[in-house]
């Protein structure tokens, strides 16, 4: 689990790529040199067209020409990332540089830019090795190269235009949640999970009253990861029952008290085995975080209703992106804190947010800073309406409280007539998916 989530950790990290790119590069320019000086003693070029061979002047004129121009490609690039870099900064969320920095497009054309410039760099300086006259091989990778490069820089410079819209940042963030859900979903299926307790209490049955242990930090971070899977199978094989006093996204520091854990068996057992599969960063991760990302859609949202950016469209878009993703949420059983192992024992015992908090968390700052915007407030409604429509029926009374507290912090002092009747008109539609139609509950 340490090696799998290490390697994780460097395929995410933004110079993976472009140092991968490069080794690779300094490679075919070796081996590019050399089999160009035994193709040239074996008077092997004779063979290929003449077109394809150069003198070393050539050559020489070919890859300086080819390295300047890729080094002047590499700094558009760079100068095109730092200006969308500060676009993220100022109008959306400094949480979502992320999602531009870890873009897998991003790090190839870095990766390709600077390979191509120390592989034309490469070949420079050692052709100068050898004596000979004539090259086959160099000139026409370079040429390759090159043509490689441009088709590269072309469709970045696409790429930026298409990532500095909003909407394809929201939509970027909306599509990662969902698949935080699809696999949290996948993997609930391959462990037994309830979310009625095996007892009526357990915390006050004999496991809390037996001697137990607790595991604490020993580095402090967010909590980026649990392999759910490996802690059980560990928890299974060492008779473990474990509580969990953090979830995935909770900042911990070194000593915080991460789980505890009751030995049913007597087993010999290592705290270490269990930490192992607890991954611990300096930053959140959306790998399984999904507040993560309802945070960042929730900050473009807020930061799109303020007076400096006033631009209520983008609230709405990520309003109804946060919609689909708590209906979706609302499918799944969020409160599933109890999984067992293949013989059915309770293994862990986890901590979960209700749907209550992370409704809330989701929409009170947009209730807040738009409690005067009736557009706003409307796609708060229709995005509560969408969730009402997908929930259970416990889950829809919870939508109905929420809709009820947003409406009392509702800024009524510059409405007219016809945002009331319009906004009645969508309290009626949440109304009618909780079931609570007749209360006639209006501004």
């Amino acid at each position: 689990m340490f090696m799998n989530a290490f390697s994780r950790t460097i395929r995410k990290s933004f110079w993976y790529l472009p140092a991968f790119y490069s080794v690779f590069s300094v490679v075919l320019a070796y081996f590019s040199v050399v089999i160009d000086e035994r193709l040239y003693r074996t008077n092997t070029q004779t063979v290929f067209p003449a077109f394809m061979v150069t003198d070393r002047e050539t050559t020489q004129i070919i890859l300086s020409a080819l390295a300047t121009s890729i080094l002047t490609m590499t700094a558009i690039t760079f100068s095109s990332i730092m200006v969308l870099l500060s676009t993220y900064l100022s109008q959306y969320s400094p949480r979502t540089l992320n999602n531009f920095i870890s873009d897998m497009v991003t790090r190839r054309v870095l990766g390709v830019f600077i390979g191509s410039f120390l592989f034309f760099v490469l070949v420079m300086l050692w052709m100068n090795i050898t004596d000979q006259a004539l090259f086959l091989i160099v000139p026409t990778l370079s040429v390759f190269l090159s043509a490689v490069c441009l088709a590269f820089f072309v469709y970045f410079i696409h790429h930026v235009g298409t990532w500095i819209q909003v909407s394809n940042l929201i939509q970027d963030i909306t599509d990662n949640c969902l698949s935080i859900l699809q696999n949290q979903k996948k993997g609930r299926k391959q462990l037994q999970t309830s979310i009625e307790s095996p007892w009526s209490s357990w915390e006050n049955e004999e496991y809390k009253l037996n001697v137990h242990k607790t595991a604490t930090s020993v580095l402090p971070g967010f909590i980026q990861l649990l392999d759910l899977e490996a802690i059980v199978k560990q928890a299974h094989k060492d008779d473990l029952l474990i509580h969990m006093e953090k979830k995935i996204g909770d900042y911990v520091d070194e000593g915080t008290p991460l789980f505890q854990y009751w030995s049913l068996g007597d087993r010999p057992h290592d705290e270490k085995d269990y930490l192992k599969h607890i991954r611990i960063g300096e930053q959140r991760s959306s790998e399984q975080d999904i507040e993560f990302g309802i945070q960042k859609l929730t900050e473009i949202a807020v930061r799109a209703v303020s007076p400096g950016i006033n631009d209520p469209q983008t609230a709405i878009n990520c309003i109804q992106r946060l919609g689909k993703v708590l209906s979706r949420l609302a499918e799944e059983s969020v409160d599933e804190p109890y999984i067992y192992d293949q013989d059915q024992n309770l293994r862990i015992v986890l901590q979960t947010s209700t749907f209550s908090h992370i409704l809330y968390k989701t929409f009170y700052q947009i209730r807040f800073y738009a409690r005067q915007d009736v557009s706003v407030l409307a796609a708060v409604f229709e995005a509560l309406t969408l969730i009402a429509e997908k929930s259970q029926t416990s889950l829809q009374e919870k939508v109905w409280q929420f809709a009820k507290s947003v409406v009392e912090g509702i800024d009524r002092s510059a409405m007219i007539d016809m945002d009331y009747l319009y906004l009645n008109e969508k309290l009626d539609e949440i109304a009618k998916n909780t079931g609570h139609l007749k209360e006639k509950y209006h501004l």
